[in-house]
């Protein structure tokens, strides 16, 4: 034998070993009952069938482990070093394993949004610096804002425009072409006297549009990696996004659609305690039945004290009815350019200061100006305090992080300094000194059982990981598909595929022979690197899929039928076995390559213009193709190569 032949072998032996190792998982996981209120579980052979059962030590017929997963629990065989490598395997689709589909509306006017606030708090800092009311090169103080808000106002204009009237009209000529150059992105409007029209470019709002879907894709992904819902499918076309979450109870339902669609943006914002605002609006804007107004005395620096006004209301509607009238204060441009009002929500008590199930929903008048947000974050878990024995939420920063936390409460000593999460204030405590080493906590409000906080705390701790959504997300869509379809599918799948693989090996077996024999090799092989693939890539298996696993086995027949058929050929023409293999396998190889080349390209064009089961089909077709061209073409003919060179074969029965 040549010494290519065994180079050819040992890489059909090395690619066939991989495909054992890669499919191995699959045969090994079998998905049982929720575990019991204590967690702990074990595994039982019971009839050749592993369950996760009880909380005792496993059998000695081989180490097993359980893994709760979605509220379902893995049951997984110890295999060392091939359990932590080859970890992937197949997931049954929506189809095949029952689950639910989701389906979001990415509302991305609020990312363009989100983009022109922050080009306006950029314009304000570089106008206070312009106009000569601040010097250095860290960021203003509040103070010097507020001293720039009495020289120039800037209001939002739709989502996309904003518009600054300068007090006098000299301040306005500061907004030139070569101030502006910092803002590509940003166009001129209009311009009169001292007033300036800007809005955003228009390729600019196109990136924006197209960046809030990728990165809401990318987040909700990552929310459901943290849930440990790897087989959950994440997909979008223009603005909807996709879920499909197979398995699954109705509580974890429940819970992953409400973290998929929190948007856990999170700010930290300073009270302005000080101001009046309110007590002076609403006798411009009378307050609507439910809402009264209150004050409260809260520290406003050292040693200082002041009255703050706040609104408050209870009972059934009560923060509809305060947003409304917020919303309609922001309408009518009353809330200062530089401030915002958001809404919180503590307990209600009673005389004696016992809590009761009243909840009481307030507003805090804050500086909008956020020099901290969620995106400064670089870890975060949950913890529990050791005096009340309550789960709370601990945050790291990153080192820019860390540095404009500790700038922001050194400036602001003797301040409440809010913690705004999905725009509602979760707590506003008063910064005692200058906090370093870049931590924080996020408290969780209200008289809950420990059960229900820490559940709360650990929800948070996912989204806070895996980051805000860049734009909220509104359902447009949600399908519930039981397992009952998804059982019978793959019985009948699983009975047609074996009789109809079974019907051609036999064929193949009685009509070539020896050349039936290479056939059936090559099917299987292909059938194995196909699966194997698939698992690699921890794809999800529908029952389009299965039809493509079906036609790519056709296929696969097809080319060994033609391999045969040359060799017959070259046979008929008195060519000896060696010769006839050669010229058979030559002669096939294009034709082969052919019929699968444009296959493909039928197969990417599914992929590419498809969805969900179109889009399974293809991709399952594409990778049995490529596969097939591998074991057709090359693993075949090691075996051929071996039948005739080795064994000196002089004829061959085919």
């Amino acid at each position: 034998m040549e010494k290519s032949w065994y180079w050819r072998l040992g890489l059909v032996v090395i690619a066939t070993a991989t495909a054992v190792l890669y499919l191995y998982p699959n045969t090994l996981v079998l998905t049982v009952a929720p575990p019991d209120r204590t967690g702990q579980w074990r595994c039982e052979d019971a009839g050749g069938t592993m369950h996760c059962i009880g909380k005792a030590m496993p059998r000695k017929r081989g180490e097993w482990s359980c893994r709760e997963r979605a509220g379902k629990v893995d049951c997984q065989k110890d295999l060392g070093w091939i359990a932590r490598t080859f970890r992937q395997r197949i997931s049954p689709g929506l189809d095949l394993r029952g689950g639910m589909r989701l389906m979001y509306e990415v509302e991305v006017e609020e990312a363009i949004a989100d983009q022109r606030d922050s080009i306006m708090d950029d314009l304000r800092t570089r106008l206070a610096s312009e106009l000569g009311l601040h010097h250095g090169d860290d960021s203003p103080s509040q103070e010097v804002f507020t001293k720039l808000s009495k020289r120039v106002t800037i209001r939002r204009r739709g989502a996309q425009e904003m518009t600054l009237k300068f007090t006098r009209e000299a301040d306005a000529e500061k907004i030139s072409g070569r101030f502006l150059e910092r803002w590509k992105n940003l166009q001129v409007l209009s311009r009169e006297g001292g007033t300036i029209a800007l809005r955003l470019a228009d390729n600019e709002l196109q990136y924006l549009r197209d960046q809030a879907v990728d990165q809401a894709v990318e987040t909700i992904s990552n929310r459901i990696d943290e849930l440990g819902l790897r087989e959950t499918s994440v997909t979008h076309r223009d603005e909807d996004i996709v879920v499909e979450v197979p398995g699954a109870s109705e509580r974890d339902f429940l819970r992953i659609k409400d973290i998929i669609s929190r948007t856990a943006r999170l700010e930290f914002l300073i009270c302005d305690d000080s101001s009046p605002f309110l007590r002076e609006v609403v006798r411009e804007v009378p307050l609507p039945s439910g809402i009264t107004l209150a004050e409260e005395t809260n520290s406003v620096g050292p040693g200082q004290t002041a009255r703050t006004p706040y609104l408050k209301a209870s009972g059934r509607g009560a923060r509809e009815k305060l947003n409304a009238y917020v919303q309609g204060l922001e309408e009518a441009g009353k809330i200062p350019d530089d401030h915002t009002i958001v809404l919180g929500q503590e307990q209600g008590t009673d005389e004696r200061g016992n809590p009761t199930a009243e909840q009481i929903w307030m507003t805090y008048y804050l500086y909008e100006r956020a020099e901290v947000t969620g995106d400064s974050i670089s870890n975060a878990q949950v913890a529990i305090d050791q005096q009340d024995n309550t789960p709370y939420v601990a945050l790291e920063f990153n080192p820019r992080g860390a540095e404009a936390f500790e700038h922001i409460t050194e400036r602001n000593v003797q301040r409440r300094f809010a913690i705004v999460l999905d725009n509602k204030v979760d707590s506003a405590p008063v910064i005692k000194q200058r906090i370093a080493g870049g931590r924080a906590q996020i408290t969780l409000g209200g008289y809950k059982d420990y059960n229900t906080l820490l559940k709360e705390a650990s929800d948070l701790v996912v989204v806070l990981r895996a980051g805000a959504l860049p734009a909220p997300i509104r359902p447009i869509n949600e399908q519930r598909i039981g397992p009952s379809l998804g059982a019978d599918g793959i019985r009948q799948g699983a009975t047609a595929m074996g009789v109809g693989t079974l019907l051609v090996y036999l064929f193949m077996l009685v009509y070539y022979r020896v050349g039936g024999i290479v056939a059936v090799v090559g099917v299987t092989l292909n059938l194995m690197f196909l699966l194997a693939i698939m698992s690699g890539l921890s794809a999800t298996l529908t029952l389009p899929g299965l039809a493509g696993v079906v036609l790519t086995v056709g296929m696969a027949v097809d080319a060994n039928v033609i391999i045969a058929e040359r060799i017959r050929e070259e046979l008929r023409s008195g060519k000896s076995p060696r010769a006839a293999v050669d010229a058979g396998y030559g002669r096939a190889f294009w034709t082969i390559f052919d019929s699968n080349v444009t296959t493909v390209i039928a197969a990417v064009v599914l992929m590419q213009y498809g969805t969900g089961p179109i889009k399974g089909f293809a991709v399952t077709l594409a990778i049995g193709i490529l596969s097939n061209m591998f074991t057709g073409v090359f693993c075949t003919r090691v075996l051929f190569d071996y039948i005739v060179r080795s064994r000196k074969t002089e004829r061959l029965a085919i």
